[in-house]
């Protein structure tokens, strides 16, 4: 499976790793690297779920340098 193509759940590869059961050690060098690379392939990803935490209200959306406030 692509790293952007979703499978028949409409889950990208990343959502199956976050929900995944199988992860023994989510604070290791291989879990971050194996998250970072497929942030990276597909940044749409964060980015959606950031629009889902954060929603705009009233179309006014403040511009940050850096940081997510909601």
């Amino acid at each position: 499976i692509s790293v952007s193509k979703r499978n028949a759940h409409k889950k990208l590869p990343l959502d199956l790793l976050w929900e995944s059961d199988e992860v023994i050690d989510r604070a290791s060098i291989e879990y971050t690297e194996v998250v970072f690379q497929l942030v990276k392939a597909y940044p749409e990803t964060v980015m959606n779920g950031l629009k889902a935490a954060c929603p705009v209200q009233n179309g006014n959306e403040k511009k940050r340098k850096f940081g997510v406030e909601c």
